[in-house]
């Protein structure tokens, strides 16, 4: 009778070993629907490690391996403790994830012995703890994350530069004021905006690529990068997505597409406010109230001013 117990323990663990494969398999190939719920363990991500996990049980059942099999079952269990109060707390939730879960717990079940329940009990406390130190996640789609300002330096005054890409005045001040910018910027003494102003329509969509390369990598140096390859790109009328994309990849500039929209929205709020009706024009809002400057001489003039 004990024989066969252990026989039926042992294939029912095995069963739901595979049956746990197959659900992160679903989920990995979104068969069905997609979740945006995502997470990691030391930057790998939880489906490879699902995988990996299952993958075990199923050869420490088929081994006989009882107790190494109750002890990673506990432990697992500890860990999707954890990773149903992260979606909770994040109110979003997974179907996969919790047929996951329901996996290891009814093998769990299935694997329990009372005379080992401190053990279990240990274990499943040290899976807790595991997520808990070395779980990384994400709940919201990528472009309901925090958008991607063009925004940098951590001074108390603030420059707002509006420019368009193919506006020859701003193409010809861009050397010079960025100069006097890189350097406000690394003596913290201003935040810079970029605030990309398309009035021409053959660049409509150029915005949207400099915030591709800056969420590609959003450092300041970058951003320098990205419009000093986008002004040369206008300067050659470049006017296709295909060719920019191209021209930018000649540039060293990754691009990481996402939803620009909240970004534009708040420039379109910044132009509002600013009352923003030719470029280049920089806004300055510092201790002396909001300067707005037009032109390249009075922009240059203006920065230079703030060094003071």
């Amino acid at each position: 009778m004990k024989k066969f117990l252990s026989r039926k323990r042992r294939l029912l663990t095995v069963l739901l070993a595979l049956t746990g494969i197959v659900i992160t398999l679903a989920y990995a190939f979104c068969l069905g629907s997609c979740s945006y719920l995502k997470g990691g363990i030391l930057g790998i991500d939880l489906k490879y490690l699902g995988i990996f996990y299952m993958a075990v049980i199923f050869v420490l059942a088929w081994l006989r391996k009882p107790l190494l099999c109750l002890l990673l079952l506990a432990f697992g269990a500890g860990g999707e403790i954890f990773l149903i109060g992260y979606q909770v707390r994040s109110g979003v939730y997974c179907p996969y994830c919790f047929a996951f879960g329901a996996t290891i717990l009814l093998a769990l079940a299935v694997n329990f012995e009372r005379n080992r329940k401190a053990l279990a009990a240990l274990a499943a406390a040290a899976g807790l703890l595991f997520f808990l130190l070395f779980f990384s996640g994400s709940a919201t789609p990528v472009y309901a994350a925090e958008p991607v300002m063009p925004a940098f330096g951590r001074g108390a005054i603030e420059v707002r530069l509006y420019t368009d890409y193919f506006c020859e005045p701003c193409r010809d001040e861009e050397r010079e004021v960025i100069s006097h910018i890189t350097d406000l910027v690394g003596k913290n003494l201003i935040r810079v905006v970029f605030i990309d102003t398309p009035f021409n329509p053959e660049g409509v969509f150029y915005p949207g690529y400099f915030l591709a390369v800056l969420n590609a990598k959003g450092d300041f140096r970058q951003a320098v990068a990205a419009r000093g390859a986008l002004f040369e790109a206008a300067g050659k009328k470049i006017t296709s997505k295909e060719a920019l994309e191209a021209f930018l990849k000649t540039k060293g500039l990754d691009i990481r597409p996402f939803d620009p929209a909240p970004v534009f929205k708040i420039f379109g709020n910044y132009l509002k406010e600013d009352r923003i009706n030719s470029t280049p024009t920089c806004v300055i809002i510092g201790p002396k109230g909001k300067q707005t400057l037009i032109g390249k001489e009075e922009i240059a003039k203006g920065l230079r001013g703030l060094r003071k």
